[in-house]
């Protein structure tokens, strides 16, 4: 069983999406036959990337089984497939990629999305909007996304420069404990509503580290200085993955307080994983595919929307045992394992 993988973004950029479509492949290959085409050029490089995947498929999709997709919004192309092929075409779909609403993304994007012949969405909540939206029940099934532990204990290497990013910004972190978040820097992502309903009043022993940029960076620099929090609250901006790891490494816990923004939802969450691998646990808010990135009760808690004093709770009532968190997302998100169930599938769909 041959498979092609196409990916429209992909590493060296760096991000949940690109991280996911690496993962998937160097992994696949412990396991079956595959070859990639890929965009590392992401969005600068979409539409010339759309035009060389068309042309690919009409030359060589004949010589594959299936021909697997990293995201949805390549859907256009399922026609050339089946016109120049028997090939299976199976889909990961993420979130975004199924509820955005503009341009006419779902009067293109969409239909072309139920002619596949399987989505694996990442989460029951990314399940719920395909099936919403018209994709097949039976076509459907969940596969969350995973972490590489291989990689990930690589990256655990930690020097002088990590621990200087801490200094750069004079942060002291003696009898401290520290709130961590990662990741771009959005609405939906709940930082600002965070810092204006939760953080400020918890212990001054508490501080929050937030590590990213987005168009949110401005927004949060100014509720910093409106809410008197200079000296507890610090924006890294971009980090490097060494020092994202690092951060894992020293903080307490990791704070995922989203809410609740139209056409802009979380269909999973894979800094979740990332803060899990190190035994990191995560209070987040009990929405979307977030509820499938978290074991409530055993690698974080889940807490409702915009609930202060559940946060406030969670925050200072966390007792988690750090091997526990580590040792489940490891047993139920490793790589290794899913990507199992993804050959499996493919193998299935692929003799049909």
């Amino acid at each position: 069983m041959k498979l092609l993988f196409i990916a429209r973004t992909y590493p060296p950029l760096v991000g949940g999406m690109e991280r996911s479509a690496g993962d998937f492949y160097n992994n696949y290959k412990k396991f079956g036959e595959i070859d990639l085409l890929a965009n590392p050029g992401g969005k600068r490089t979409l539409i010339w990337f759309f035009f060389k995947a068309l042309f690919f498929l009409i030359a060589n999709s004949g010589k594959y089984d299936v021909i697997h997709f990293s995201d949805a919004i390549l859907s256009p192309l399922v026609p050339v497939i089946k016109i120049f092929s028997n090939s299976k075409i199976s889909f990961t779909v993420h979130g975004l990629d199924i509820v955005y609403a503009r341009f006419g993304y779902q009067k293109i994007i969409v239909p072309f999305l139920r002619k596949a012949d399987r989505v694996f969405a990442v989460s029951q909540y990314t399940l719920e909007q395909c099936k919403i939206r018209g994709v097949a029940l039976e076509k459907l099934m969940v596969i969350p996304n995973c972490i590489d532990f291989e990689t990930q204990d690589a990256r655990q290497v930690y020097g002088t420069d990590s621990q200087g990013l801490l200094s750069e910004f004079d942060i002291d972190l003696q009898n401290k404990k520290i709130l961590l978040t990662t990741g771009r820097l959005i609405k939906r992502k709940g930082h600002a509503w965070f810092l204006e309903n939760v953080f400020d009043q918890l212990p001054n022993e508490y501080i929050y580290l937030i590590a990213g940029l987005g168009p949110e960076y401005d927004v949060l620099k100014s509720l910093v200085q409106k809410l008197d929090l200079t000296g507890r609250v610090y924006l890294l901006g971009h980090v490097s993955d060494v020092e994202k790891h690092y951060l894992y490494q020293i903080s307490d816990l990791f704070i995922m307080p989203n809410i609740v923004v139209e056409g802009d939802q979380e269909g999973f969450g894979i800094v979740i994983l990332e803060a899990g691998s190190h035994g990191l646990p995560v209070i987040a808010a009990d929405l979307e595919g977030i509820r499938d990135a978290i074991i409530d009760g055993k690698t974080g808690r889940l807490v409702n929307e915009k609930d202060v004093k559940g946060f406030l709770g969670a925050i200072l009532g966390s007792d988690f045992d750090i091997s526990v968190v580590k040792d489940t997302v490891m047993a139920r998100f490793d790589c290794v394992n899913v990507i199992q169930n993804y050959h499996a599938e493919f193998e299935r769909i692929g003799a049909a």
